[in-house]
């Protein structure tokens, strides 16, 4: 019997001393629970003490605007555009182009380095892998409560991201770190977000992305997005998000104008973006996981 209970003891050890999943390293936090149904007030009197806590600067000027767009399309179907789409996407940066325009010329945001753009999709797969295919993006695991992913890194030769849930901060909530290196003109990111999941398989879910702050160098300034996944049945999942980066300076390109053409706003770079989340997903139903991409990148490299 003391044999036995020194197995245990020993067994125990191991997870009594785990390393800290890196999203959560550096994170200020106590308990304070997230609210169940998420509105803008809601979300703003939650976050706000948690921004200020973490020295974050505070909400992303686009914060109220994103919302006005979640709550006029959470229970609206896909546009007509989507069906109409060889792709079934259908991606618009008029909206958040106006708005951030109208931003600069008030002195509100930083001009020059807002990137941003409303994507509609029509995926083929179920609630539980749309779901698992947007959250590998930002380091969970298909098969895993929490962990690390080496998901594409499009302009950047390396990226790894790190997730974990956030207990502090009631169910549904997350942590996620990603750092993204060899971007060339694009310069690094290391930057620490928070994540409010809500809703369930059989309605779908809302889910939060907010910056938190930075892990170390980087050159982001701040960030929010919602997406919205509904079932529509027959296999097939309707996406939407709404996303403002806050961050890289495309000045430099030849004047604001091309810079957001090519960068700010560009309508094929977010639709290649969804292209290959699709494909990710794709790759999760016909083989059960998402094959991480070659990269030495870890947390503690810097």
């Amino acid at each position: 019997m003391k044999i036995l209970f020194a197995l245990l003891a020993l067994n125990l050890i191991p997870a009594a001393h785990a390393a800290k999943n890196p999203a959560l390293v550096d994170v200020v936090s106590s308990p304070r629970a997230a609210p169940a149904k998420m509105n803008y007030d809601s979300y703003v009197k939650w976050v706000q003490p948690i921004l200020s806590a973490n020295g974050a600067e505070g909400l992303s000027g686009f914060t109220a605007k994103v919302f006005d767009w979640y709550e006029s399309e959470k229970n609206r179907g896909l546009p007509s555009e989507v069906a109409r789409d060889p792709e079934r996407i259908f991606v618009n940066v008029a909206r958040p182009l106006a708005e951030t325009i109208e931003l600069e010329d008030e002195g509100e945001i930083t001009e020059g380095n807002t990137v941003g753009a409303e994507v509609y999709a029509e995926q083929a797969g179920t609630m539980k892998e749309a779901l698992h295919t947007m959250l590998y993006r930002w380091g969970k695991p298909v098969n895993a409560a929490e962990g690390k992913t080496n998901p594409p890194g499009g302009h950047y030769q390396k990226r790894v991201d790190y997730f974990a849930a956030n207990p502090d901060w009631g169910p549904g909530v997350y942590n996620s770190l990603t750092i993204r290196r060899g971007g060339g003109l694009i310069k690094n990111i290391f930057d620490r977000y928070l994540m409010v999941i809500r809703g369930n398989e059989q309605e779908g879910y809302d889910i939060f992305m907010q910056y938190l702050k930075d892990g170390g160098q980087t050159s982001s300034e701040n960030c929010f997005a919602i997406a919205i996944l509904r079932p529509l049945g027959h296999g097939k999942v309707a996406y939407k998000i709404s996303t403002r980066f806050q961050g890289q300076s495309y000045k430099i390109l030849g004047g604001i104008k091309i810079g957001r053409e090519q960068i700010g706003f560009s309508v094929p770079k977010v639709r290649a973006v969804q292209v290959e989340s699709n494909g990710l997903l794709k790759e999760l139903q016909e083989t059960g996981t998402i094959k991480d991409r070659k990269s030495d990148l870890e947390f503690g490299d810097e």
